[in-house]
């Protein structure tokens, strides 16, 4: 049997590592709220640019636009992987990584673009580097996703990949993620169910109809990769809170058997003090 002293150090063990996980929990929580809040604020935005290209699409030649078009013959894929910069939040990480590699099984010919480390270091296992990396924190914004995707449109547009491919985690709850791996190159647009025949309307476009048309596809695939590093911060949160709360309850679980277990030491050695003493006065007698 363990020491008392032995015991009870692993009780304060357990009691530090509680403070910290519930701590970490109620910072996990917070950041949820703000990451919900982002999501919220920027799905007007997405609402009303693919209101707009599906109200311009349905009357456009679609051979006009390169970045509609399927570049037949090429093998090279790109792939945008969305991940966290931190562990501690159970399967998330791997779980994104285990689609990307699953993608890379079927394709070898793949360059990875990362926005998160956890991710990059995870690849790395693989033996598979990226062509660009961005940490995905709080700092990131849409100056980080114009980057990203100006050297994924310019590389498609001169047709070094055939696909680009964006995985990331759609946040549902905060016990409850998917993940998404979707096409964003070329630009699959799917208008929205149920919208009735668009009106003939005349507008007047400057510089012209397809610049305009051609810029609203650019940005909605920009869209499409800030919304994914959204959903893919309150993804992380929610399982960071959800993870750091039963690692709460199973510290506190494992006190209270470390308590029991310390009562039943020290009663052993109360038990062996009053055995030492009888004996000791029947020695004497």
């Amino acid at each position: 049997m363990a020491t008392l002293r032995a015991v009870k150090k692993r009780i304060k063990s357990a009691s530090n590592i509680r403070q910290i996980t519930k701590a970490m929990k109620m910072v996990s929580a917070a950041k949820l709220r703000k990451a919900q809040e982002k999501i919220l604020a920027a799905r007007p935005y997405a609402i009303k640019i693919e209101e707009v290209i599906s109200d311009l699409i349905s009357r456009a030649d679609k051979q006009k636009y390169k970045i509609l078009a399927e570049n037949t013959g090429v093998t090279k894929e790109a792939i945008v992987l969305v991940s966290a910069d931190k562990g501690l939040c159970g399967s998330f990480n791997m779980n994104l990584v285990k689609e990307a590699v699953k993608h890379f099984q079927e394709n070898k010919d793949i360059n990875f673009f990362m926005i998160g480390k956890k991710g990059l270091d995870l690849m790395k296992r693989f033996g598979r580097e990226t062509d660009m990396f961005k940490l995905n924190d709080n700092r990131i914004g849409w100056e980080e996703v114009e980057e990203i995707c100006g050297v994924l449109i310019k590389n498609y547009l001169e047709k070094k990949y055939s696909k680009v491919w964006l995985i990331y985690s759609e946040f549902k709850t905060s016990l409850q993620q998917k993940i998404i791996k979707k096409q964003i190159l070329p630009v699959m647009f799917d208008p929205v169910k149920g919208e009735t025949a668009p009106v003939d309307r005349e507008f007047l476009y400057e510089p012209g109809e397809a610049e305009v048309l051609a810029d609203l596809l650019k940005r909605y695939m920009k869209t499409q990769v800030y919304r994914g590093i959204l959903e893919s911060q309150a993804s992380e949160q929610g399982v960071r809170m959800v993870a750091m709360e039963m690692a709460t309850n199973n510290a506190a679980d494992m006190i209270e058997s470390l308590t029991l277990l310390a009562n039943k030491t020290r009663q052993a050695q109360i038990t062996k003090e009053i055995l030492e003493i009888v004996s000791g006065a029947e020695a004497l007698k």
